[in-house]
Order: C-alpha cells, then sequence, then structure tokens
C-alpha cells in the first residue's frame, strides 16, 4: 500500500470515529446502552460475514486462532464498547474522549514489553502528554463530575482504552496473519451475543423505542463506525506500527469539533483551537521519525 492511500484511510478513519461519539450519546434517547452496543456488533457480524462470503475470505481453522478471537472479541469489542456505552449515560461525550485518550499511553507501555520494534522513546513519551494535554483543553468544560455515579463512571470506563490496548497489542503481536474480515466478523459477533445477553438481564427492554432515530444510530455505528473503521484500522496495522497507529485517537476531538462547526453552526472556542495545535504537535514529535520507516516497522516484526 502507498504512503499516500495509508495516509488517506488515515484520515477517513478520524473522520469516521471522531463521529461516533456523540451519535453513540444519541442513541441513548430510545434504546439502553448494552442492547444499543449489541444490536451495532450483530449489525456488523452480518455485514462482514456477508464481505467475507462474497469475497471468498475463508475461517481460520485452528482451534488457537478462534479461542484468540474470541478474547478478542469478548474483551476487546464487547468489555471495551460495553463499559463505554454504559458510561455516556453518566457523563458527557466529551469526558469519555478525554478518557479514551489515556488509550496511547496503554498501547506504549504494552507495546515496548510485547514488540521488539517498538521500544519506548522520549519522542513518543513527549507525545503522548502533548496529545493528551490538547484533548484535556479541548474538553477541560466536560470534566466536573456532579455525583458519585459519574465518578463511578470515569473509573469503569477507563476500563475501556486500557483492554482495547491489550487487544490491539495482542493482535499486533500474534494476529497480523489473519485477514482484516477474521480479526472482526466472529470477534464482532461474539462481542454481540456477550452484550445482548447482558442487556437481556440486567435492562428494561420494554422502555426501548426501535424509532428512526434509533435504527439510524445503530445503522452508522455499525456500517461505519465498525465495519468501515476496523476493516481500514486493521488494514492500516499491518503498514505502521502499533503506538504510531494509536495516535489517531487524539484526532477524534478535533474532528468532532471541526463537524460540529461544519454541519451544526457551532461556534470553535479558543481553548479548542489551543488544544488542536498542542495534539498536532505531539501528533508530529512522536510520529514524525517513525512516518518514513512503515515498511521496515511491519517487517521487522515478522509480518
Amino acid at each position: 500500500m502507498s504512503r499516500p492511500i495509508s495516509f488517506l484511510l488515515i484520515v477517513v478513519l478520524c473522520v469516521i470515529w471522531g463521529s461516533t461519539w456523540p451519535i453513540i450519546k444519541i442513541g441513548f434517547e430510545t434504546l439502553p446502552p448494552f442492547l444499543s452496543a449489541g444490536s451495532r456488533f450483530l449489525v456488523s457480524g452480518i455485514v462482514l460475514f456477508g464481505l467475507s462470503w462474497l469475497q471468498g475470505v475463508r475461517l481460520p481453522r485452528s482451534g488457537r486462532a478462534h479461542l484468540g478471537l474470541l478474547v478478542h472479541g469478548i474483551v476487546g469489542f464487547g468489555l471495551s464498547y460495553g463499559v463505554v456505552y454504559w458510561g455516556e449515560q453518566y457523563i458527557p461525550a466529551g469526558l469519555s474522549a478525554v478518557l479514551f485518550a489515556t488509550n496511547p499511553l496503554f498501547v506504549m507501555l504494552l507495546a515496548h514489553f510485547v514488540l521488539a520494534s517498538e521500544p519506548i522513546t522520549l519522542r513518543k513519551l513527549l507525545g503522548v502528554t502533548l496529545g493528551f494535554v490538547g484533548v484535556l483543553f479541548i474538553f477541560k468544560d466536560d470534566l466536573q463530575l456532579p455525583d458519585r455515579m459519574s465518578e463511578l463512571a470515569v473509573a469503569v470506563t477507563l476500563v475501556s482504552p486500557f483492554v482495547a490496548a491489550i487487544s490491539l497489542v495482542g493482535i499486533k503481536r500474534w494476529g497480523q496473519h489473519l485477514h482484516p474480515y477474521n480479526l472482526t466478523a466472529l470477534p464482532m459477533t461474539y462481542a454481540a451475543g456477550a452484550l445482548l445477553v447482558v442487556s437481556v438481564l440486567t435492562e428494561d427492554l420494554s422502555t426501548a423505542r426501535w424509532t428512526g432515530t434509533a435504527i439510524g444510530t445503530v445503522l452508522y455505528l455499525a456500517l461505519f463506525g465498525s465495519v468501515a473503521a476496523f476493516v481500514i484500522f486493521y488494514t492500516l496495522l499491518k503498514q505502521f506500527a502499533v503506538s504510531t497507529l494509536a495516535f489517531v485517537t487524539y484526532v477524534f476531538p478535533v474532528v468532532a469539533i471541526a463537524l460540529g462547526y461544519i454541519l451544526l453552526d457551532e461556534t470553535i472556542e479558543p481553548q479548542s483551537l489551543v488544544g488542536t495545535v498542542i495534539i498536532v504537535v505531539g501528533i508530529v514529535v512522536a510520529t514524525r521519525p517513525v512516518l518514513g520507516r512503515v515498511e521496515r516497522t511491519a517487517r521487522m516484526d515478522g509480518y
């Protein structure tokens, strides 16, 4: 894959995932969180299995691969997204984005011990710090916690970036021989099953209303936020170092601000501009030395 195409895919990925945080919250107007998340991944899994069949991508045959995909689905998708959906009932979407911005730090730390080609460097540490500070600048008005439930939601939501980092580094180390459809279709189906079981056991489904808005949010999050975004992400993961690709997390708030300005006529506050500049500087500091070595990085891990 050429560098221009890779960077175009990164832009598309940032636009898609940057739009998902508020859309998740919109879906809560008529659907409880676990039902919403489970429905999202059920649709995603069905679509991905269809794409796999159409393109002749076969499922892996080894039991070890299936066990890994089961863990990836339950932890990397089910647990990671389940706690985000649950937490967004009690905290602003902006605060959720701030909490998930710890993901690059977790990825960097785990990659240092698991991937020989991705040691922690001063540039990475500085980049992670600047990126997180930039996100804090953008969402500093969303950091207030009005009650104990909000405090609990913050603690629970922090589970998401950590387990997502475990799953991501694990795939980079042991799953790069698998097709992106294999890394998404089965795991998302497993996640859907787990989330829907939790929904049946813990949520009052009589309150769920499948309005046009509810269906629209589930379909958008399934087709774009899950199918398109994760296929792109796992394709890029074959080309980029995992700690480099994790920095796209810092771009999501910038995309959300831009979309609000373009589509909703929202005002861009000075603090958002300052935060954006800090984020850009952090990404450049951390990734500039490695962007020119994309192919070599991929080869060093044996893929």
